[in-house]
């Protein structure tokens, strides 16, 4: 018997996929990090199994994030967003975020409002 996996079990093991893997971090690594065993990742990032409250903020401790980074999209409907376009925007933010200079990344945040002035009146 085939058991349905929850949409927002999928999406939270989605968003920890994105974020594990933009982080280079194994599964291995994450699990000896939280405390579990690389398969119980796997099976988190499929929807195969729940993530527990306190797991999720352990993993995001892990990750320097909060819990809800792992929902966001769910609002919208989007449980099933694309991992690729996901991964690359945090991919991004990662990088912008590396930056030691603060006026090189004043100038590309400038940048980027400036390609998307939509972007001002939300953060």
């Amino acid at each position: 018997m085939k058991v349905e996996r929850d949409p927002i079990d999928v999406h939270v093991g989605n968003r920890l996929r994105i974020i594990r893997t933009a982080r280079r971090l194994s599964l291995e690594e994450l699990g000896r990090r939280i405390g579990v065993t690389y398969q119980q990742i796997q099976k988190y990032e499929t929807g195969a199994n729940r993530v527990s409250a306190s797991t999720l903020y352990r993993i995001s401790q892990v990750f320097e994030t909060t819990p809800t980074f792992f929902f966001e999209g769910l609002e919208d409907n989007r449980a099933e967003e694309e991992p690729a376009a996901a991964r690359e925007a945090l991919q991004s933010s990662i990088a912008l975020g590396r930056i030691e200079d603060q006026e090189v990344r004043r100038r590309l945040r400038m940048l980027i409002e400036a390609l998307d002035p939509g972007l001002q009146r939300e953060g």
